[in-house]
């Protein structure tokens, strides 16, 4: 099993690339205790770790429920049926960190699609107004159904409406379901909608089969799955990508390596449509994981913030 604390390493070589890219939001995190806000270019993004100090702006919207580890088109399936139900109410999504299988099962190595940076990236790509992210302990894993509805969505949220996958369960041994959350939505003034699993070419979108597919090595039909590029972020010093030579950085904790061989990447700031570099990730069978970088197309500033590496296909060379 490839480690997932690996260093990757890197080196320059002196080809450009010109890879065409879809856009993204540009993000300025600023923290304020509990909550956060992310400023993105025409989408704003709160982040909210606590539902007590939810800002009374993202009050009386719509939220989506699930965990959302690659937030695959199955998922975007959800958030078309909340953008039609919002209108102009803010839309949410909530997504726990960790994931609930880390605390669960630690022992189960990586397996994450996304890391908490990228699923704030995607989320504010897609348009949504917050996301409701708490810690995910033991604690918040008791919590009955009814207390997490009562004093979360109703309480700190301030919910108006629901979008959750039609097998959705919540709450201490996962007693909760949309008929309860039908039941008590009655009488506090929200509704749920449930949403049937979609198929994309005849096959279940899940997270599990993305998980796979990246498993095996077959990083465009994980793409096709995802409607958009995997990846996630990396911090490297500015000469790495000024300089030739050969760096290192972390693979992040947790999130799933795919299959040793070549794969074909970009490299770009977070919210850029134009990656900085290409380049060619290769994972080879003792666990190394290595970054081979072409010329950058442009570097604006000497301070480099961090990096999203987009896989976008396994070499052929």
């Amino acid at each position: 099993m490839i480690e997932t604390q690996n260093p990757i390493k890197l080196w320059r070589s002196g080809a450009s690339c010109d890879a065409q890219r879809q856009p993204y939001c540009s993000q300025d995190i600023l923290s304020d205790d509990d909550a956060f806000h992310t400023k993105t270019s025409g989408c704003p993004l709160h982040l909210v770790t606590d539902a007590a100090v939810a800002p009374d702006t993202l009050k009386g919207g719509v939220i989506l429920l699930g965990n959302f580890d690659g937030f695959h088109r199955g998922h975007q399936a959800l958030l078309d049926v909340a953008t039609e139900q919002a209108g102009l109410k803010p839309i949410g999504v909530m997504s726990v960190e960790p994931h609930p299988r880390q605390l669960f099962a630690p022992e189960a190595g990586a397996f994450r699609l996304s890391t908490p940076a990228s699923k704030m990236e995607t989320f504010s790509r897609f348009g949504m107004s917050f996301l409701y992210s708490p810690r995910f302990d033991h604690s918040f894993a008791s919590q009955q159904p009814e207390q997490f509805v009562d004093d979360i969505l109703v309480c700190g949220l301030g919910i108006s409406h629901l979008v959750v996958g039609r097998d959705f369960r919540f709450g201490a041994r996962r007693r909760g379901d949309v008929n309860l959350l039908r039941c008590m939505g009655q009488n506090r003034g929200f509704s749920v909608t449930a949403v049937d699993e979609i198929e994309w070419g005849d096959v279940r979108c899940s997270s599990t089969l993305v998980r796979n597919l990246l498993l095996a090595g077959n990083i465009e039909d994980a793409n096709e799955m995802l409607g958009y590029n995997w990846g996630f972020e990396v911090d490297l010093p500015s000469e790495a990508i000024r300089q030739s030579g050969e760096w290192t950085t972390r693979w992040p904790e947790a999130l799933l390596i795919p299959e040793r061989g070549r794969y074909e990447v970009a490299l770009r700031r977070i919210g850029e449509t134009i990656p900085l570099l290409s380049g060619r990730i290769t994972i080879d069978s003792p666990g190394r994981v290595m970054l081979s970088l072409d010329s950058p197309l442009h570097v604006a500033s000497a301070a480099q913030p961090s990096l999203f590496i987009d896989f976008l296909a396994r070499s052929r060379k």
